[in-house]
């Protein structure tokens, strides 16, 4: 988070166009705060320090461990492998959005976004799971 606004991936695919949450894979050795480090700069070319976790996703591919991180340097750029498979049909891009405007937006997977929702609102002290069935 930066300035009460939040970090996301804008993708525009075979012509669906949605945001979602920066993420990525586990490498081994790795601690999952490394992981999330890793892939902020790899994805958006800046560094954060990672907060506490603050919620988890269960998916049909894969648990998903999202942390409340904050801005720490860098300049936004588009990194990793959307930036390589750029094109026409599948256009990437990285956005500073508004807390305000979350409601608004259609997010992948949609589950997510009230993960998002519930954290941003401050009602959830505690580290929760959803399940996306």
């Amino acid at each position: 988070m930066k300035d009460n606004k939040v970090l996301l991936m804008h993708q525009i695919v075979k012509g669906e166009d949605f945001y979602t949450l920066p993420g990525g894979s586990w490498e081994a050795g790795e601690k999952l705060e490394e992981t999330c480090q890793r892939e902020i700069k790899e994805e958006f070319n800046i560094d954060v320090e990672v907060g506490k976790l603050v919620f988890l996703l269960d998916t049909t591919t894969r648990i998903a461990f999202y942390f409340l991180c904050t801005y720490v340097q860098g300049e936004i750029e588009l990194g990793g492998p959307e930036k390589d498979r750029m094109h026409e049909g599948e256009q990437y891009y990285v956005e500073w959005v508004d807390v305000d405007k979350i409601a608004s937006l259609n997010m992948i997977p949609r589950i997510a976004k009230s993960g998002l929702q519930r954290v941003l609102s401050r009602t959830e002290k505690e580290l929760f799971l959803l399940n996306e069935s």
